[in-house]
């Protein structure tokens, strides 16, 4: 009787944008928001391919229909549900893909960019990567309330930075400061943030630069 939890294989999609493999420089791991799949998430990054510079996009495991039972499909990194066990499923998955990586682009340096849920996702696996993450990128995305020891430390080790747009409907302005007062006053932390003009969105120019500003520092 009752609940129990299994461990299975499974087959999950990673979707690779540009060249990996040994002359691969920089490798950015790309993790989606709410709603979205990989093939679509992906388009935002095409104009920032290098001959030393790739993206890899794993799918979020949890699909559903967008709208009723038929059409369109996104996919989710968790919900409520049974959200701890999600969260270590989510570690679990993520080493598996950067294991993937490195075999295949030894040489490259990881980093992450993340938008709208993803950010939570990357920042709840911060600390619990078995291969070293250069840096992180969090874009329209709320910062986890409760990360645990690991992941704090491991934040305030990284080449991290966080941006929030001026007229984001998911995470207005009021949201931005309660993220940044929280983590200020629960971790003793300061995160670099900066601002775009705009709402839920990429904005592009912003997002290169710093791709390019990241791999540098």
């Amino acid at each position: 009787m009752g609940k129990h939890f299994i461990p299975v294989s499974q087959l999950q999609q990673v979707d690779l944008l540009g060249e990996v493999g040994p002359d691969t420089q920089h490798l950015w791991v790309g993790l989606h928001g709410y709603g979205q799949r990989v093939e679509f998430f992906q388009r935002h990054f095409r104009g920032a391919v290098q001959p030393h510079r790739a993206f890899a996009f794993p799918q979020a495991p949890h699909k559903f229909y967008l709208s009723g039972v038929e059409g369109r499909v996104g996919a989710s990194w968790m919900t409520k549900e049974e959200r701890l066990v999600d969260i270590e499923n989510q570690r679990t998955y993520l080493n598996e893909v950067l294991r993937w990586l490195a075999d295949k682009a030894p040489q490259a340096k990881l980093h992450i960019v993340a938008f709208s849920q993803g950010v939570a996702t990357g920042m709840r696996f911060l600390g619990h990567n078995e291969r070293a993450i250069e840096s992180f990128l969090a874009w329209a995305g709320s910062w986890p309330p409760d990360l645990d020891e690991r992941s704090v430390e491991a934040l305030k080790n990284i080449q991290f930075k966080g941006w929030f747009g001026s007229d984001d409907p998911f995470i207005v302005r009021d949201k931005q400061t309660a993220i940044l007062n929280l983590y200020q006053e629960r971790y003793q932390m300061q995160p670099p943030v900066s601002f775009y003009e705009g709402g839920h969105h990429f904005d592009t120019v912003s997002l290169f630069h710093e791709i390019e500003r990241l791999e540098q520092a």
